[in-house]
């Protein structure tokens, strides 16, 4: 026989709600980026290979906190799924039981 699974709906509603708030705030970090770029853009023209570099790190690390943002918010979605679920095949199970309560009465 498998194990038991024991799951605490509330704790994973409290996950998702720290994975769904980790998302949000990850998706706030580039706007963090505009100062950065008035700094790069203020360079000179012989600092123009370093501030299209510099642009492009911004590009490259605005796509990353996007894909991590992606990943926390997919993640907390999961979690609620798991918890819908879970209390669906409980409930649906607490009935099935109450069935073959009734029926021996």
């Amino acid at each position: 026989m498998a194990d038991r699974t024991h799951v605490v709906p509330a704790n994973l509603t409290e996950a998702a709600a720290q994975h769904q708030q980790t998302a949000e705030y990850l998706r706030t970090v580039p706007s963090t980026h505009a100062a950065i770029e008035e700094s790069l853009e203020s360079l000179g023209p012989i600092f123009g290979g370093l501030r299209q570099a510099g642009i492009e790190l911004l590009e490259q690390r605005r796509r990353c906190y996007q894909r991590q943002a992606d990943a926390h918010a997919e993640t907390a979605a999961n979690l609620l799924k798991s918890v819908r679920l879970w209390q669906q095949q409980q409930d649906d199970a607490g009935d099935r039981f109450d069935g073959v309560v009734d029926d021996r009465q």
